[in-house]
């Protein structure tokens, strides 16, 4: 996937819906930047079709709030936490809807759902190359994270299977260094 949306172009057409519906903007992440880290709540919105593309929404509980209120113009104290989940699925969605018509797709939207780092790496995890990393800029610190799982060929599968203990730590090697 990376060949076809590199991570400015990602950012760019992300950053033009979310600029205007919450005044938040994304730019490309280094997931190798040191002390940095994609963890937090996870929100995993996948792309239902021949393609195995799924979005990931890393957020805290301030971020979660200054988008939530950004985007129903709520103050953050009035604040209830359906309209954080609530808030997050739209920019879930947002985000999927851009993708799909980048890439020239026609597929379902699943419903979006809590993860964790551990129930990724468990699926096989996406290699550095079949992934974005998009972090915001401003109040809301959000993560986007975007992968399409490319399935090993069949003749590959003989290759002895990584434990998910040992993935979930190679991913989280990746992600947050």
């Amino acid at each position: 996937m990376a060949d076809v949306l590199n991570a400015e172009n990602l950012a760019s057409l992300v950053s033009s819906v979310t600029e205007t519906m919450c005044a938040t903007k994304f730019s490309p992440w280094d997931s190798m930047a040191r002390g940095e880290s994609l963890a937090g709540k996870m929100v995993l919105l996948p792309l239902e079709g021949q393609r195995k593309i799924n979005i990931v929404l890393a957020y805290d509980g301030r971020g979660g709030r200054a988008l939530a209120s950004k985007l129903f113009r709520v103050p953050p104290e009035d604040l209830k936490p359906e309209l954080v989940d609530d808030a997050v699925h739209e920019l879930l969605n947002m985000v999927a809807g851009q993708v799909t018509r980048s890439l020239k797709i026609d597929q379902r939207l699943g419903l979006p759902r809590p993860t964790n780092m551990a129930e990724i790496a468990a699926e096989g995890g996406p290699e550095t190359a079949d992934s974005v990393l998009l972090r915001s800029e401003g109040n809301a610190d959000l993560r986007l994270w975007i992968f399409e799982r490319v399935e090993p060929a069949a003749a590959m599968s003989t290759a002895p299977r990584v434990p998910v203990s040992q993935r979930v730590k190679l991913l989280v090697r990746k992600l947050v260094r």
